[in-house]
């Protein structure tokens, strides 16, 4: 079955979920929203084995940690959307000081990203295997996405393809996801 199939079929217990989260989260009550979200599944395996060794390879960088830089960038709306709007993006360069981060994501405890970022931010571990020949390249920026996006359909649709035709036209050969 085909994504669009998949999406065609989960999009009404999505819209059933969303009448019976809305008034548990405007109680702030989140965990009792998400205890019957219906997860969205699909066929076959999302991974590809790459053809060539990890030394040959570009990467780029997918988070779901909700970073924007201080300053130049909007902070993320950090409550979850439900109707079809696209998905945020915050493009973060690999040289940016890593000072200037913040993280709009509330839903997750940012402890451990806060005493290293390279918890789900792992620029500095991708630098060194790129000096270290580990991975042939880094790509210039990493894409944040704020990771709660309970509706799938904006992602499947708008996002993933515009993420694959950027990474592609910089010459990306593998993809870490980093969810938050």
């Amino acid at each position: 079955m085909s994504d669009a199939a998949s999406l065609e079929g989960w999009k009404p217990k999505f819209d059933h979920w969303v009448e019976k989260a809305v008034p548990f989260l405007k109680e702030g009550n989140p965990k009792k929203a998400f205890a019957s979200y219906p997860f969205f599944t699909t066929e076959g395996d999302p991974f590809t084995k790459p053809s060539k060794p990890a030394k040959k390879l570009r990467f780029a960088l997918i988070t779901t940690g909700g970073y924007s830089i201080e300053g130049p960038q909007d902070p993320f709306n950090p409550a979850p959307i439900f109707d079809g709007s696209p998905a945020e993006v915050r493009v973060i360069p690999l040289d940016v000081d890593r000072s200037q981060l913040r993280i709009d994501h509330f839903g997750y405890d940012h402890r451990f990203a806060e005493e290293d970022i390279n918890v789900n931010l792992p620029l500095d571990r991708l630098t060194e295997l790129a000096e270290l020949g580990e991975i042939g390249s880094i790509a210039d920026n990493t894409h944040v996405v704020m990771g709660l996006q309970p509706n799938v359909g904006p992602l499947i649709n708008q996002l993933i393809p515009d993420l694959v035709e950027t990474l592609l036209a910089d010459d990306v050969n593998a993809v870490l996801l980093v969810p938050s």
